[in-house]
C-alpha cells in the first residue's frame, strides 16, 4: 500500500463512519451504553475472527498489551459518543465529532513535536467548515451532549496518536481483534456493574431497527474500520488521518436526510450554510495534505519548462 491507497482506504471507512450516526439514532435511550458496546464489540470480534483466525498464531505479549491500551481509548471514545449522540441530529453529531483533529496539533505541541504550516492551515479551514455546518451557534457547545462529544474527540485524538506511535510494526488484524475482545469485556463489566448498582435488567431490545444498527456498526465500524485504520496509518500521519476522517461531516450532511427518512426518523434539512461548510472542509483536508503547494510546484515547473 502506498500513500494514495492509504488515503483512499481511510476515505472509504470514513464513508461508513459517517453513516453510523444515522444508525445510532435507532438505539433507544433506555438501552445501556455499556450493553450496546458489549454487543457490537462482541459481534465485531466474531466477524474479524472468521476472516483473520490464522493471524492468532502470530500473537505475542506486546500486541496483547497494545490491544488493551487501544481498546481502553476506543471504549472511552465510544462511550462518550453514545452518550452524546442520543437526541441529537446526525449531521450535528458528525460535525462535533469531526473536530477531534483540533486536539491532535495541541497534543503534538505538548509533546514538543513539530506541526507543519500546511497542517495548521488545513486545520483552521476544516474548523471553520465545521462551524458553518453547525450553524455558527456557539450556544450549541453548552449542551451536555456536545460536551460528551468533545470528550469523545479527545479520546479518539489520543487513539490516533497511539496508533501512529506504536502500531507501525504491529499486525493490524491482531490489534483489531484484541481491541474488540477487550472492548466487549469492558462493555460487559460496565453493564454488569450498572445492573448491580442501579438495579437495571440486563436485557436487549428485539426491534429490527436496533439489530440493524448493531450489525452495521459491528461489521463496518468495529471490525473493518479498526483493521483498515491501523494498516493505513503506517503511511498517513495522525493529523492527516483525522482531517480525512473529518469529511464524515460532508457525507452525513448529504446522506442523513435520505437515510433518516427511510428509517422513519426526522432529520435536519441540507442548508446552503452546511453546503458551503462542506466545501471549506474539503479544501482544508486538501490544504493539510499539501495539495496547493504541490500544484503550485507543478505549475511553476511547467511554466519554466515552457520558457526554455
Amino acid at each position: 500500500m502506498n500513500r494514495l491507497e492509504a488515503n483512499l482506504s481511510l476515505l472509504a471507512i470514513t464513508f461508513f463512519a459517517a453513516l453510523q450516526y444515522v444508525f445510532l439514532q435507532a438505539v433507544p435511550s433506555s438501552i445501556s451504553s455499556f450493553a450496546f458496546l458489549f454487543v457490537t464489540n462482541l459481534v465485531g470480534f466474531l466477524f474479524t475472527l472468521v476472516f483473520f483466525f490464522g493471524e492468532l498464531f502470530r500473537v505475542d505479549k506486546k500486541q496483547v498489551l497494545l490491544s488493551l491500551l487501544l481498546a481502553a481509548e476506543l471504549f472511552a471514545f465510544n462511550t462518550f459518543l453514545l452518550l452524546g449522540s442520543r437526541d441529537m441530529d446526525a449531521s450535528a453529531v458528525a460535525g462535533v465529532v469531526a473536530m477531534y483533529f483540533v486536539f491532535i496539533p495541541l497534543l503534538l505541541l505538548l509533546q514538543r513535536k513539530k506541526v507543519s504550516r500546511s497542517s495548521l492551515e488545513g486545520t483552521a479551514l476544516v474548523l471553520l467548515g465545521v462551524f458553518l455546518t453547525l450553524g455558527l451557534d456557539i450556544r450549541n457547545f453548552s449542551d451536555i451532549h456536545v460536551l460528551y462529544l468533545i470528550l469523545a474527540d479527545i479520546s479518539i485524538a489520543v487513539n490516533l496518536l497511539t496508533v501512529e506511535k506504536y502500531c507501525v510494526r504491529s499486525n493490524p488484524a491482531i490489534l483489531a481483534m484484541g481491541e474488540l475482545l477487550f472492548g466487549s469485556l469492558f462493555g460487559l463489566a460496565g453493564w454488569c456493574a450498572e445492573a448491580l448498582l442501579f438495579g437495571k435488567k440486563m436485557s436487549l431490545p428485539v426491534e429490527p431497527a436496533f439489530w440493524s444498527s448493531v450489525f452495521f456498526i459491528s461489521f463496518f465500524i468495529r471490525g473493518l474500520y479498526g483493521v483498515v485504520q491501523i494498516y493505513a496509518q503506517r503511511y498517513v500521519s495522525a493529523l492527516n488521518t483525522s482531517l480525512i476522517f473529518s469529511t464524515e461531516v460532508i457525507i452525513t450532511v448529504f446522506l442523513s436526510p435520505l437515510l433518516s427518512k427511510q428509517m422513519g426518523m426526522e432529520a435536519q434539512p441540507v442548508t446552503w450554510m452546511k453546503v458551503i461548510g462542506c466545501f471549506i472542509i474539503a479544501a482544508g483536508v486538501l490544504t493539510a495534505d499539501g495539495m496547493p503547494q504541490q500544484a503550485m510546484k507543478l505549475y511553476r515547473a511547467g511554466s519554466h519548462g515552457g520558457r526554455t
